[in-house]
């Protein structure tokens, strides 16, 4: 590890102590160990092709998509919801409080209103690429681009819109702290490069710059917890996942194409699809310190593409991942694998 490496690891390190040390209490399911699991069904959900990711409801019952027509809910037991007549959305946000579901179509950022019914849109002041609500589920940030990138706050019921940061280089992969209080966020340079992890408290001015541990980061998520950060990091000879908990960061997986990495809502686990050749996917599942792992899914691709990339996302109890092309902005209908103990 170069001096820089080392640098740049101890100071990641005083970052998340210090964000552990804010941390709230949170309820959630029981960290399993991937020993302890294994793989009860794989099904797809519907016959429906999505346009974006797929949300869980706060159940676990249900997920939310984008579609060619509207974005809708479908239920694990096949029932279908409307939820908004808006055809091509590219992301879904669900939020924890099971009321407001987010929507991006065509750069712009919807709010829908599941209790009282409508939706209305949040004008910010360029093209909405992100978004993600906070752990409460009453306000969330937003990813905007404008001659740059910058990070807004936004609150469910329209009342407060806020800048937090920016603008600054191009912003990724947006997350909160468990508190609430902090928001987290990677950001790129005019040639793609990594070059900073940012730390923005919500309500004040405390904002945390570090320096990037791999400039070739293609994702970095921050854990459940605040406590680590798991990378996607290309190399020459393929990709690595990559965990940083404790100073330097430890690889725990490697391919050729790796993609669509997310944690488990315990922390102790991380989710990914390994693509072979645009013509099949591989799901993953693994302990974050990359002791033991499980292939959860092995399945052809519905519409091939090289450059096909394949997400996953944890369902709220742990029990379950979703994945699909329409996490990587490619058509593909949305599949979930459900774990269970041996």
């Amino acid at each position: 590890m170069t001096a820089t490496a080392v640098r740049c690891a101890a100071v990641l390190l005083a970052f998340l102590t210090a964000s552990a040390c804010q941390v709230a209490v949170r309820r959630g399911p029981k960290p399993e160990p991937v020993a302890t699991l294994r793989v009860a069904e794989v099904r797809r959900v519907s016959d429906r092709v999505a346009t974006s990711n797929a949300s869980w409801s706060p159940d676990g019952q249900s997920l939310a998509f984008g579609t060619p027509e509207a974005v809708v809910s479908v239920g694990l037991d096949g029932a279908e919801r409307r939820i908004l007549p808006m055809p091509h959305a590219t992301a879904v946000d669900w939020s924890a409080s099971g009321r407001w579901v987010a929507v991006i179509s065509e750069g712009r950022l919807h709010v829908v209103d599941l209790v009282r019914g409508g939706a209305r849109r949040v004008d910010l002041p360029g093209v909405v690429r992100g978004f993600r609500w906070s752990p409460r589920g009453d306000r969330g940030l937003a990813v905007v681009d404008a001659e740059g990138s910058s990070l807004w706050l936004v609150s469910a019921e329209g009342g407060l819109r806020r800048r937090l940061l920016g603008p600054v280089g191009t912003l990724y992969d947006p997350g909160w702290y468990p508190d609430g209080l902090y928001a987290f966020a990677r950001a790129e340079d005019t040639r793609g490069r990594t070059v900073a992890l940012w730390r923005v408290r919500v309500a004040g001015p405390d904002r945390v710059k570090l320096p990037a541990p791999f400039p070739s980061t293609l994702q970095a998520q921050l854990s459940p917890m605040g406590r680590a950060v798991a990378f996607v990091v290309a190399g020459q000879q393929g990709t690595v996942v990559a965990v940083q908990q404790t100073g330097r960061a430890v690889p725990v997986a490697r391919a050729r194409r790796l993609w669509g990495l997310s944690w488990s809502p315990q922390g102790d686990k991380l989710s990914f699809a390994e693509v072979e050749g645009g013509e099949r996917a591989v799901v993953w599942v693994l302990d974050a310190d990359g002791k033991n792992r499980l292939q959860a899914a092995d399945y052809a691709l519905e519409f091939p593409d090289p450059d096909t990339l394949v997400g996953t996302s944890w369902s709220p109890d742990g029990r379950a991942v979703a994945f699909g092309a329409g996490f990587a902005h490619r058509a593909g209908p949305v599949w979930v694998v459900r774990l269970e103990r041996r």
